[in-house]
């Protein structure tokens, strides 16, 4: 829906009055779903606008036919699966548009009955299957007006996003009285970006005030036409909130903005995710007052909304919170939510990006992106996956995909033990194990899974037709067996030379990884789908490595702001005559515990330790406190609930004149993403490199970048360790007026690739040996904190 000020028209296309009609309202003639709409595509044909008014407001419905003869019109719709298996919301989308399609040449004709012709193809096989029915012009009006009711509602936002909200955006100033070093730059860039439709790759220090150097010149694009949406894309809550208190303070300074934080559907709604067992276990269900409950929320006039607005209206509203989070976001200029749903194809908010338009995304946190973006593009299925529905009692009835289950599971085995025979050794349990990596898939991979996925379609519409007892029950158990393998499959199905399949026997089962090695490629179509980009974060060094991660090209832009603090204001000292090498570290727990006391004896206050693992942390605490019981601390650990993790960080808040030194992990929760200012943390002691495990898969990473730029070792391991190290560092200074403490354990911090990665903030960073020399160094840097 777009309303153009100059004309005073709402334009609106077929597709999106069908969707927005049965989403809003339920409104799901001919045939009543309660599912939610997959809007599916219509073939191009000719293009027939159509005009109508709903009270005062005059819109125009653009249609696209395929072809018209006689009193009877032609579609065609793509689809993904068989057409002889398209699903209910499938067909009710295709059924809604040809109904609109058919009013409109009922009346532009004037024919008393039309007949409509809908042919479902699948994309990749070319499989097709048609839809006929012969439908009145009385029952075509009757649906039509339904659609114009269930739109009527959602004409005034529209009309004052771009009468009002747009033009405030592009008038808004700057909410600050003065601009920060690097600033300027970073937000002349982000809008120059997101204007040519490109991407930039941005290193902001903390201290940059990076998230309204984003966000600023994001809404003034916004509002100036330079883009259609603004997602802001963050893995981590404290970002999100710092999004959110960025948009208030934008709107206090006189823009109308209004945005949407959005949750997955497990944490908003309070009933958990029981409509994932059956829709009618959920009271929502049967309630059509969406459109009602949107408008509500809109009117409250808030320029954030989160989660417990959300739950607290869609409460009152009586409809699911979740449906209620997408369809306002709909009306959203902002919506902040998690990098899964624009990156994971299977949570993707498929309203958004499905097809290429003009939204301009800004990627939060974006050195987390590629270890990410290797997971969601990654498979793994193995011969216990393969054979479980056969082994689940619930599925005793379907006798054909048990079969099918253990025969392509044997056929599994079959065909890929040749492959691995050749590796295998007798491990220390006595069990026959091996592994072995390909850079091909073996063709015949690609068809037992066909036919098994053919095979759960079938289970799962005998399922519905049962209709015992155990009916919902075993459907929810071959859907998931079903996405299972259907993940695998799709993954098979880009497999390229990005990828690499490895094969494993353990425990004489058989296990099949397609790994993700370069998701550069997947990253950047998902960056497609949006007009510009901006990839963002504390620590992006070297940029040429997270530009070749995360989908850089040759238009891409680079920008490297200088941290604004004084390096006075942070000691980096590296102890570099330690080793924390695996093999080493039970042998050097001693002389780290030494340099940990010799760092929080120059001057009482809050410490935290990151160590390599989670097995050393606490071997490190345990020896710590037993050489220094009087000195209080905190120990990480891997099983911590959500109560135990607030508890410790709450812990550093506290006003205290002694010591609190905290044990915890590089690449965990406490080592980026928090901020504990002033005296909440004034020193941070990082054990070792923070390099990722030894593995096959970081071993097929280090080959691949050898082969593509010599640097193997570096991308496999050496950058992801530094920007964990880079992380941690990052927790001390906050603000403009702390100081703080950085102590860096290890030898090998003395290789130049690591000199070469560290921040302009590290330019005054020492080697030192000895802890007595350390301790010389902070007690004069804590005695020069007043001068």
């Amino acid at each position: 829906m777009r309303y153009d000020a100059e004309t005073k028209i709402i334009s609106i296309d077929v597709r999106e009055l069908v969707t927005d009609a049965r989403r809003r309202v339920c409104t799901t003639l001919p045939k009543d779903s309660d599912e939610p709409s997959l809007a599916t595509e219509s073939a191009s044909g000719e293009r027939i606008f159509y005009e109508f008014t709903v009270g005062e407001n005059l819109f125009s419905l653009e249609l696209s036919v395929g072809n018209i003869y006689e009193n009877t019109v032609a579609l065609r719709h793509p689809v993904s699966t068989s057409p002889k298996r398209i699903r209910n919301e499938t067909l009710a989308q295709a059924r809604g548009e040809g109904y609109v399609t058919a009013f409109v040449l009922s009346e532009i004709y004037g024919y008393d009955e039309v007949n409509i012709l809908i042919t479902f193809e699948n994309r990749d096989t070319g499989e097709t299957e048609m839809h006929e029915e012969r439908v009145k012009r009385d029952k075509l009006l009757k649906f039509f007006e339904k659609c114009r009711e269930a739109i009527i509602l959602f004409a005034t936002p529209e009309i004052e996003r771009v009468t009002k909200r747009l033009p405030s955006m592009k008038n808004v100033r700057f909410p600050y009285a003065d601009v920060r070093p690097g600033q300027d730059e970073l937000m002349h860039a982000v809008y120059r970006n997101i204007s040519r439709g490109t991407r930039l790759f941005a290193a902001a220090p903390t201290g940059t005030g990076k998230t309204v150097s984003v966000l600023y010149p994001a809404i003034r694009a916004l509002g100036c036409g330079k883009c259609e949406k603004v997602f802001y894309f963050t893995p981590k809550a404290t970002t999100a909130r710092a999004a959110e208190e960025c948009i208030n303070t934008l709107c206090e300074g006189g823009a109308t903005i209004r945005s949407l934080t959005l949750s997955s559907k497990e944490k908003i709604c309070e009933r958990g995710v029981v409509c994932r067992e059956s829709r009618e276990s959920c009271e929502n269900s049967k309630n059509n007052r969406l459109a009602e409950a949107v408008i509500a929320l809109y009117n409250m006039g808030r320029a954030t909304v989160d989660y417990e607005l959300v739950r607290e209206c869609s409460r009152e509203y009586g409809v699911c919170p979740y449906e209620l989070s997408l369809s306002y976001a709909e009306l959203c200029d902002v919506v902040i939510c998690d990098l899964n749903y624009l990156f994971d194809p299977s949570v993707m908010i498929r309203r958004f990006f499905t097809v290429t338009r003009d939204f301009a995304f800004l990627i939060d946190e974006a050195h987390n992106l590629g270890e990410r973006a290797r997971e969601i593009y990654s498979a793994t299925l193995s011969e216990e996956d393969i054979v479980s529905v056969a082994l689940d009692p619930i599925a005793e009835p379907l006798s054909e995909l048990k079969n099918a289950a253990r025969g392509t599971a044997n056929h599994f085995c079959e065909l890929l033990m040749p492959y691995v025979k050749e590796e295998l050794y007798t491990d220390r349990d006595g069990e026959r194990v091996g592994a072995v990596h390909l850079s091909d898939v073996p063709y015949e991979l690609y068809g037992i899974f066909e036919k098994l996925l053919v095979e759960c379609e079938e289970a799962i519409f005998k399922s519905l037709a049962l209709r015992d007892q155990s009916s919902e029950a075993r459907v929810r158990t071959v859907r998931d067996y079903y996405y299972k393998i259907k993940k695998f499959y799709d993954t098979l199905a880009v497999f390229d030379n990005h990828y690499e399949l490895f094969i494993f026997l353990e425990k004489g089962a058989m296990r099949v990884k397609a790994f993700c090695i370069d998701p550069s490629n997947e990253i950047s179509k998902r960056l497609e789908r949006g007009r510009g980009a901006v990839l963002f974060s504390g620590t992006l060094s070297p940029m040429y490595y997270y530009r070749s991660l995360l989908g850089g090209d040759g238009s891409s832009e680079s920008l490297e702001v200088d941290s604004p603090f004084d390096p006075s204001q942070l000691s980096v000292t590296v102890m570099d005559k330690i080793s924390t090498r695996l093999s080493e570290r039970d042998d050097t727990l001693g002389a780290v515990c030494r340099v940990i006391a010799a760092t929080v004896g120059a001057k009482k206050g809050n410490y935290m330790i990151f160590s390599p693992s989670f097995t050393y942390s606490e071997a490190l605490a345990k020896y710590f406190s037993a050489k220094y019981p009087k000195i209080r601390t905190l120990v990480q650990r891997r099983d911590m609930t959500a109560r135990e993790r607030r508890e410790f960080l709450d812990a550093f808040r506290e006003e205290s004149s002694s010591y609190l030194i905290g044990f915890s992990v590089m690449g965990g929760i406490y080592s980026e993403g928090i901020d504990l200012a002033g005296d909440s943390l004034i020193g941070a002691i990082i054990v070792g490199i923070g390099i990722p495990q030894l593995s096959y898969e970081r071993e097929a990473i280090a080959a691949y970048y050898q082969d593509k730029y010599e640097e193997g070792k570096q991308f496999a391991y050496v950058y992801p360790g530094a920007n964990r190290v880079l992380q941690a560092a990052g927790r001390v200074i906050r603000r403009e007026d702390d100081r703080g403490v950085v102590v860096m354990i290890d030898d090998r911090f003395d290789d130049p690739i690591y000199k070469s990665v560290v921040p302009n903030l590290f330019s005054g960073m020492k080697f030192l040996g000895d802890p007595k020399q350390l301790r010389a160094r902070l007690d004069e840097f804590w005695q020069n904190e007043n001068k």
